[in-house]
């Protein structure tokens, strides 16, 4: 196998673990731990927070030690052993425990392989890198969700748990020995204001330097608030638009079984454009592409309700796919290019905004669902990309990378 080749089903693997777990995690709730409405809210909503700061935390910390193959074995491990003790225990107590404390730092998984990806790959390719990536994140999602339904309803929970934690020593050791460049330093030039912060701190008194450390240290952050903030408006969108689709086709008395068929086609075509939409760079700016990208959701919300007719629906998927294929395909490459220095922290910035999202997009479903029919809720998915727009428009100098402009 070529060793490039090594990122590429680390990264599908890896996927593959988190695409295999949370489709049947309430069921696994409902079923195996006799869990209630309540105490699903609180599985899944305490596991989002803890994924997300996990995440952060340990972005942080391997981004200044520099050991993200270390990080990378440390988690797999850690994972596999959460799913080995999920596999033997019927306790609602436990589960949440380890599933917040033990699993939750997989999570940050998919940021550390991108860095690593970030510190081995020349500049000119690390754009098509990440997007490819993406994508088997994406053919992860795809693949994976059928597989783990047909393994939890015929193998069983136990059995399913097992296999999956199977496959995590399998990950880990992929993860070592994956091709490294030089962990010690960067190609890309730190932020200018860095490199001034910097002179200063070789004449300054210890008590200027600690003040300019945390002015730079907040200025070197300030500018990924926009980008932040879009992305997990957008998120915030899709995934309402994810909740509420099964609902909308019941009301309507569609077939709820051509939901799936209906993502599915979406991540197809979704898959392909996270791919190829990196070339689209040499010609357009970050900001052009994401504004197009917006506006196509924009749309597609706007329309989804007007007609039931399965082939209208199939059709509008092509914006969908649009949409958040342009999120995935440069998301990660605009965070990294606005944070050189720190390209891990910057990915786990973007996997941490769309989980924000999700996680937002879960409570307002269930709150809002109740007292509204689901064709009108898609015009609030329409608004938020309205709002992202706006963000966009607002904000226009944050998503311009430096190399860019």
């Amino acid at each position: 196998m070529d060793k490039d080749s090594r990122y590429y089903l680390a990264g599908f693997l890896n996927a593959s673990v988190m695409a295999s777990l949370m489709p049947v995690l309430s069921l696994y709730a409902y079923r195996y731990l006799d869990a209630t409405a309540s105490e699903l809210s609180a599985l899944l909503g305490g596991y989002a927070l803890s994924s997300i700061a996990y995440a952060f935390i340990i972005a942080r910390i391997v981004e200044r030690v520099g050991k993200h193959k270390v990080g990378l074995f440390a988690i797999s491990f850690t994972a596999c052993g959460a799913l080995l003790v999920l596999a033997n225990t019927q306790n609602y107590t436990l589960a949440c425990i380890v599933m917040l404390l033990l699993f939750a730092p997989f999570h940050a998984s998919t940021s550390l392989l991108m860095g690593v990806a970030f510190r081995y790959f020349s500049s000119e390719k690390i754009n098509r890198v990440n997007a490819r990536l993406m994508a088997t994140v994406s053919a992860a999602w795809v693949v994976c969700p059928g597989i783990a339904f047909y393994l939890v309803e015929y193998v069983g929970f136990s059995w399913f748990f097992y296999l999956l934690g199977a496959l995590l020593p399998l990950l880990a050791g992929i993860f070592l020995i994956l091709p490294t460049g030089n962990t010690s330093t960067l190609r890309a030039e730190p932020h200018k204001n860095n490199v001034v912060e910097k002179q200063y701190m070789t004449i300054a008194p210890d008590d200027v330097n600690r003040t300019l450390q945390r002015e730079g240290e907040w200025h070197q952050y300030r500018h990924l608030v926009a980008p932040a903030l879009f992305f997990a408006v957008v998120s915030f969108a899709i995934t309402l638009y994810q909740h509420l689709l099964p609902v909308y086709f019941v009301e309507q008395s569609l077939p709820v079984s051509l939901v799936g068929t209906l993502f599915m086609t979406a991540a197809v075509m979704e898959v392909a454009l996270i791919v190829r939409c990196v070339n689209l760079l040499s010609r357009f700016s970050y900001h052009q592409l994401f504004m197009a990208a917006s506006a196509c959701g924009i749309v597609f919300f706007i329309l989804l309700p007007f007609n039931q007719s399965m082939l209208y629906l199939f059709v509008l998927q092509a914006l969908k796919a649009i949409m958040y294929g342009f999120m995935a395909g440069l998301g990660v490459n605009l965070l990294q290019g606005l944070l050189p220095s720190q390209p891990t922290f910057g990915a786990t910035l973007y996997q941490n905004a769309f989980a924000f999202g999700m996680l937002l997009a879960g409570f307002v479903t269930g709150a809002v669902v109740e007292y509204l029919p689901a064709a009108q809720l898609f015009g609030l998915s329409a608004f938020l990309m309205l709002v992202a727009v706006l963000i966009l428009l607002l904000a226009k100098r944050a998503f311009g990378v430096p190399s860019q402009s």
